[in-house]
This record gives C-alpha cells, structure tokens and sequence, in this order.
C-alpha cells in the first residue's frame, strides 16, 4: 500500500508542475503566432469562425516542441523540489532505489512518448495540413473579391509555375500557371519518355484540372503527341481528355518546392511514395525528417534518463550542479540531432540511422548514469 501511495505523491505533485508549464509555454507560442499572423487574416477580412479555427488548429502542431521542454522542466522542478525539503533522502535511508523512487515520472515519460507518436502518425500532421488550407482558403477568398472589385472577372489568383520530373516513371511536368487551391492550371505540358530518355507520347494543353477526390487530371484544348522511334508520329487533337493513368497529385509536386521541416509526416510519405527509388540528395533529406518524426517522440524517455540522475544526485553536492549538467546534456541532445539529421540529408548517413543515432546513443548513456548512481 505505501509505494502505491508514493507512486500517487510522486506523479500527482509532477502533474500539476507539468500541466502548468505545458499550458503556459504553449500560452506564448500561441501568443507569438497570433501576432504574427492575425494582421494577415485581418488584411483579407476573413470570418471569425475561420480565424479562430486556425488559431485553434496551431496548439496541436506546438506539443511535440513543448512537452518535451515542459516534461524536462517539471521533472527537475519537482525533484529540485523533494531534495531542499529532504524527502528524497529520507527515502533513500528507507532502502528505496532512485528507480523506485521515480518509476512513477518513468512511467510518465514512457506513456508521453506513445502519445507524442501518436500526435506525429496522425493529430499533428492533418491539424498542419488543415490549418494550411484555412489560411489558404481565407487569401484566396480575399484574391478573389479583390479580382471582381477591380473587375477583373473570376479570374483564379494565386497562381505559380510548376515543374517537376518524376523519375521512377520517366515523366517530365511542366505547367505556366497553376493554384493549388482549386488544382486547376493553364499551359500544361507532360512528356513521357522511356528509360533512355527517349520520347513516347505528349500532353500539350490550353487548361487542366486535378480532381482531388476522383485523384485524376482533366486536360482541356489540346493535343496528344505520340512517337514512335523517337519522332513525332500522330497528333490528334482533343477537347477534353482524362488521364486516370497519370497519379501525380499536384499538392505534392508543390511540396517537392518545400523545405522537408514544413511538411507533415502525410505530404513527406507521399513525395516518397511518389518519387520512387530516386535516392537523390532531395529525396535523402524528406526521408531523414520522416524517420526523425517517428524517432523524435522518445526524447521523452531521454529526459527523464537525464533528469533523473542528476537531479538526484545533489543528495551529495548542491542540486543546481546537478540541474545545469542535464539541462547542457538536453542541449547536447538537441546538437547531436541536428548534425545527424545533415549528416543524413547529405547521405552520409542512412535516412533511418540518422534520425535513431542521437536517441540511442543519449539512452545508452542515461541507462548507464541512472545505473551507476542508483
């Protein structure tokens, strides 16, 4: 019955620590964010409800930054805690082990790095991709009012060029302007060659459109050209032609113009999938941050093993070196994951190794510590 009820002392105390800074670093985050972007939401006169459903879509795409930091926080707080007031050595002198004094913050960390992985897999990246689409939505809204008013007519604003070569089906995109809001785009050309680089066939046309649900382009005005030996054969022409044999979807192109960092785990796994056995350098550094997304979450067990052990060891010396040895050592952390991450990017490292190196060699050390001064 006593070491439940110290399991229930240890961990209720460290919630209320944890729960507090969680809200409050998550408070300034999203404090941060308003004022940075509510300007733009008010230059494009969006609704409120849409203005507060981004806002609201951010908190989850900031826990796995914060709750590591606040898990780190509360952990040397609460154990700073139990030190000055000699409960910890008190337990000590009752024959507890520092592992069974604080299974219970282990337990802790082990259930938030599930929940972190579960955030990565599936909340985060579809709160991300959401949130993307409200922003979206409300500019191109605003675009749109703006194109009548000048009178302009429904004109489709917001639009880019896009280019993008699938390698592993030898297929080569290039399209004047397109808006991947409504995947409609004009001056679209598509060329499919063979392994050699020799010409097959050709899509030449005047508008096209991506159909997100039915995921199949329709191209508008234009010309089929097919080859035969490498030399233009027949060119009939066409007003409307759906390819459903063509798969790449243009939100994804789009994404391949995107630093790997500011996608979700969705849009990295699609470019992957998408751009095949291409190994190129690009592709290196998709994989990487793939692989760190699901390797990141167990940095909760890593704060704990650093923590721990030193925290509790200002039983003999003063409680602040202890402190500043594992706030340096998270920080060493942090350093080792980002040299490892470049070094992967650059393939200098496999995609998966590079992303679990810094988390094994970190829990390989802090499992040594916690046994040495346990």
């Amino acid at each position: 019955m006593l070491p439940l009820l110290l399991d229930r002392y240890i961990f209720r105390e460290w919630l209320k620590v944890f729960a507090m800074t969680l809200a409050a670093m998550t408070g300034f985050l999203l404090i941060g964010r308003v004022f940075s972007v509510l300007p733009d939401f008010m230059k494009w006169d969006a609704p409120l409800d849409l203005t507060l459903a981004y806002f609201s879509l951010q908190i989850p795409a900031y826990l796995p930054v914060v709750i590591p930091v606040a898990l780190l926080i509360s952990v040397l707080f609460i154990l700073g805690f139990f030190h000055r007031n000699q409960e910890i050595t008190a337990m000590r002198a009752a024959g507890l082990s520092i592992f069974r004094i604080t299974r219970s913050l282990w337990f802790a960390g082990a259930a938030l790095s599930v929940l972190l992985l579960a955030l990565n897999a599936s909340l985060v990246p579809r709160s991300i991709e959401k949130a993307q689409q409200v922003s979206e939505t409300a500019e191109f809204d605003y675009l749109v009012r703006e194109a009548r008013r000048q009178g302009k007519g429904d004109i489709i604003p917001k639009t880019s060029p896009l280019f993008y070569t699938n390698n592993s089906a030898h297929r080569i995109w290039s399209i004047n302007q397109f808006s991947g809001y409504t995947g409609r785009g004009f001056g679209i050309q598509i060329h499919q060659n063979d392994e050699n680089g020799v010409p097959l066939k050709a899509w030449l046309a005047r508008y096209g459109e991506y159909d997100f649900e039915q995921k199949r382009w329709t191209l508008e005005d234009g010309r089929h050209l097919v080859f035969k030996d490498g030399r233009l054969r027949e060119e009939p022409r066409f007003l409307k032609l759906i390819l459903p044999q063509l798969p790449e979807n243009p939100r994804l192109m789009l994404a391949m113009g995107k630093k790997p960092h500011h996608l979700s785990i969705y849009e990295i796994k699609g470019v992957l999938d998408q751009v095949g056995a291409d190994a190129s350098r690009r592709t290196a550094a998709y994989s990487v941050q793939y692989h760190y997304v699901l390797a990141s979450p167990f940095c909760c067990l890593i704060v704990i093993g650093l923590a721990v052990p030193f925290a509790v060891s200002g039983i003999r010396v003063n409680p602040m070196v202890g402190v500043s040895k594992s706030l340096v050592l998270f920080a060493v952390y942090y350093l080792l994951s980002n040299v490892c991450t470049l070094l992967g990017a650059q393939q200098n490292l496999p995609p998966m190794l590079a992303a679990w190196l810094p988390n094994l060699l970190m829990l390989g050390f802090a499992a040594w510590f916690c046994r040495k001064v346990n």
